[in-house]
């Protein structure tokens, strides 16, 4: 028996050209199946928190009189805490604002992310506590106390001396930390954790916790509502019981009231509404990942099904070489049920060396998934492989090998004995059955054309969409996010901030790195502020779009191209009587060339001028939106700085130039704008990558096993052609008629992959003329493809003596 077993797996060894390609085909195509199960169960799994399922968070949002969407994720500090703090339904309930600050005296005072929050946070996230207490909530005072929380991994990094060896968390408890010149003492340290949930965006982690109150201005509370951010949410858990039911009607009116009072105070109309909604926490926290979950399983199992077809019939083809072998040791007394059993071993090590190679390759797989896409996805530091996962996957794979070892079996008739050894040698081996073999090819073939149109569709979408212009040159430009103190907007305080700016702006570009300067309150690429404008004073008619503050120069430093009119000078600075559009606002506005000097209003305020059209600026993220620029009005006081060609500008040396012109200037962010613009692309290179990737394994799954399919076609139909060839049958006419019958194969196989083109031409239909294109491209690789491998095969057979 041993010697048997022995025997079988040198005969496994010795037959290279099987073993190799069927292992590295189906480690690939099982560690495929493996990740991608893995991020479907990821996308829906219950979060890592007591009671997850209940827990909720408020989606706020933003309409006009029509109910036509303005910004969603509307929702100001003040109504999140009138909110957290009137509500019936939740248990746990917390607001959270989370910001960013300078944490100064520290050597490099790095920004450090801030979570503004009630202590109930904690318990709902299950973070524990490991020294201190937590703070008071406090709603009602407006006193708040400068106490702290920290994580151990912050207390670790910054609060900890690096000659200092680490002892307990208590050590640290009473230290203080100044973060944008308010001083805060530590009063509790808290566990680092995976689990603190990513709700800003992904990959956000937050270390800094203080009460929410501190963020709440009490003494300009209509101005306060005004304030709608993206980085304010309010969470809790349902109550034991309870469905997911309307905010309070009275909490609605009232917080609607105080936002009309704040927009007539500040000169805008009342037209605007705000409204909320109690989501589970699972859609926010998720929703992305399972936009693309169910893609990527039905990617898998497609990858998956189409390698086990592959090798199922270049297993079946080549195990049916060995039938005369087989025969002869049955005939010579060798037992059935030993043969049996020996293939069995031998085919399921061939598939447990594959289920080891996968285990390598996923493992390498889910640690270039989680820092890859860390960015772009929440919380994939929640993927990892476990041990279970690796021995179901090996079951799997042997219980797939006994499936294919029985069929092979199923194959073979070990009656006859005779006759099947007396036939092989005359050409007429038991082949396989005419239908099934015309069926698996066809099936490839067709599967081959639409994997392949689709492959390449996909490419062209992704690429031209990385392609598409960005409509500015972000090389060389830095953004500069001053720490601003002073947000008063009394005559005076506005004029001592321009007076602050001018005086930053001679001195950056008197220095000998920096081109241009120029205002800008936000980012290029920013969206969180929105102006409703129109082109009639009628409020109604007026449409929502982005919008940005910027300075004399903006446009010229960030080379976006002028399509009519002019730039802001220094004069229209001061007046603010003017407006400049971008192509997309325009055409939504239906403006033109011929329109400049006509007038744009907005609300209640004056109308102004529309002074400029600029092109649209583009990245993968935030699209081309509609966007109207408005003069400055040195509010928000920070910078796009321009340095010269070949030279870099640390952070340290700008703010070294701010200070000699005002020594309480600091900056608290200091971003290189190609850099934003990478990663606001990142999204759309992942997208290209994983899904070229994934149809490139398709195809090649595909290409594999057509070559294999064919080639062993070839070779179960050479006793026939020899044949043909002795009765004088010409190779010309033979090679004719092997050609004739696979284009018999490939026209159904037209067929059937143009009605699932069809099919999905009608769900794309913006994109039917580039998907016919594909199409047409991938008949014509499919039908060179199939033609040159049988032809190469054929030919090969018939120059076999």
């Amino acid at each position: 028996m041993w010697k048997e077993q022995r025997g079988a797996f040198l005969a496994l060894l010795n037959n290279v050209r099987f073993t190799l390609p069927f292992v590295f085909l189906l480690a690939l195509a099982l560690a495929g199946g493996v990740l991608v199960s893995l991020i479907a169960w990821h996308a829906y799994a219950p979060l890592p928190y007591k009671e997850a399922n209940r827990i909720v968070w408020l989606q706020g949002s933003m309409a006009d009189q029509q109910g036509q969407p303005i910004m969603n994720k509307a929702l100001s500090n003040i109504a999140a805490q009138y909110i957290a703090d009137n509500t019936s339904q939740l248990d746990l309930v917390t607001p959270i604002f989370f910001a960013e600050s300078l944490l100064e005296r520290h050597r490099a005072q790095p920004r450090v992310n801030v979570a503004y929050t009630y202590s109930s946070y904690f318990e709902l996230f299950g973070l524990t506590l490991r020294a201190g207490h937590y703070f008071g909530q406090q709603p009602s005072d407006t006193r708040v106390k400068k106490e702290v929380i920290v994580s151990e991994c912050f207390a670790q990094r910054f609060l900890k001396k690096s000659d200092e060896p680490w002892r307990t968390a208590s050590d640290f408890l009473a230290r203080t930390i100044q973060l944008d010149k308010q001083t805060y003492h530590v009063v509790g340290i808290v566990e680092c954790s995976e689990r603190i949930p990513q709700l800003k965006s992904a990959n956000h982690q937050t270390d800094v916790f203080i009460n929410f109150t501190g963020v709440v201005d009490r003494e300009n509370p209509l101005s306060d509502h005004l304030s709608v951010r993206h980085e304010t949410f309010v969470v809790g858990r349902l109550k034991a019981g309870a469905l997911i039911t309307p905010v309070a009607t009275d909490v609605v009116a009232h917080l609607n009231k105080k936002f009309s009072e704040g927009l007539v105070s500040m000169g805008h109309g009342k037209e605007m509404q705000l409204s909320f909604e109690y989501q589970p926490l699972k859609r926010l926290i998720k929703g992305e990942i399972q936009s693309i979950g169910n893609w990527l399983l039905l990617g898998g199992l497609a990858l998956l099904f189409i390698t086990l077809v592959n090798l199922f019939v270049y297993y079946l083809l080549d195990f049916k070489k060995q039938q005369t072998e087989l025969a002869l040791k049955v005939t010579l007394g060798a037992k059935e049920r030993v043969l049996r059993k020996l293939h069995y071993r031998q085919l399921g090590t061939v598939f447990l060396v594959s289920a080891m190679g996968a285990i390598l390759l996923s493992e390498f797989g889910i640690a270039m998934i989680r820092v890859l896409s860390a960015d772009t996805y929440a919380h994939m530091n929640w993927l990892h492989l476990y041990w279970w996962h690796h021995l179901i996957m090996i079951a799997i794979a042997l219980a797939v090998s006994f499936g294919f070892a029985h069929c092979g079996f199923a194959q073979l008739s070990f009656h006859r004995l005779h006759n099947q050894l007396q036939g092989s040698g005359k050409g007429q081996a038991k082949q396989l059955p005419v239908w099934l073999s015309s069926s698996v090819l066809v099936i490839q073939l067709s599967v081959g054309l639409v994997v392949l149109c689709l492959s390449f569709w996909l490419f062209v979408y992704f690429a031209s969409r990385l392609f598409v212009p960005t409509g500015l040159d972000p090389s060389g430009v830095m953004f500069v996010e001053r720490q601003q103190y002073s947000w008063g907007q009394s005559s005076t305080e506005v004029s001592a901030r321009k007076q602050v700016f001018l005086a930053n702006q001679r001195a950056l570009l008197a220095h000998p790195k920096v081109e241009a300067v120029a205002l800008s309150a936000i980012a290029p690429f920013n969206t969180s502020y929105v102006a409703r404008v129109g082109t009639t004073p009628k409020s109604a008619e007026h449409i929502a779009m982005n919008s940005q503050l910027v300075g004399a120069g903006y446009f010229d430093l960030l080379s976006m191209q002028l399509l009519a009119g002019r730039d802001f000078n220094q004069q229209d600075i001061d007046a603010r009587n003017g407006a400049i559009i971008n192509r997309a606002a325009a055409h939504l506005l239906a403006l033109g060339e011929t329109d400049i000097g006509k007038w744009i209003y907005q609300g209640n305020q004056a109308p102004v001028r529309l002074l400029g059209i600029v092109d649209n600026i583009f990245t993968h993220k935030t699209g081309a939106p509609a966007t109207v620029y408005f003069p400055h009005n040195y509010y928000e006081t920070n910078l796009l700085i321009k340095l010269r060609a070949g030279h870099v500008m640390r952070k340290e040396e700008v703010v070294h130039v701010l200070k000699r012109q005002e020594i309480t200037q600091n900056i608290s962010r200091f971003d290189a704008l190609a850099s934003q613009v990478a990663e606001l692309n990142k999204s759309a290179k992942l997208s290209l990558f994983g899904g070229v990737g994934l149809c490139f394994l398709i195809i090649v799954q595909v290409v594999v096993g057509l070559y294999g399919l064919l080639g062993n076609l070839a070779h179960s139909e050479r006793p026939v052609l020899r044949i043909k060839q002795q009765l004088g049958a010409k190779g010309k006419h033979l090679m004719r008629e092997q050609v004739l019958l696979r284009l018999r194969h490939f026209l159904l196989a037209t067929l059937m992959a143009t009605s699932v083109i069809l099919m999905v031409a009608s769900v794309i239909s913006n994109t039917v003329p580039i998907l016919l294109i594909c199409y047409l491209l991938a008949l014509l690789i499919i039908f060179s493809l199939l033609f040159f491998i049988d032809i190469h095969h054929v030919y090969r057979q018939l120059k076999k003596d």
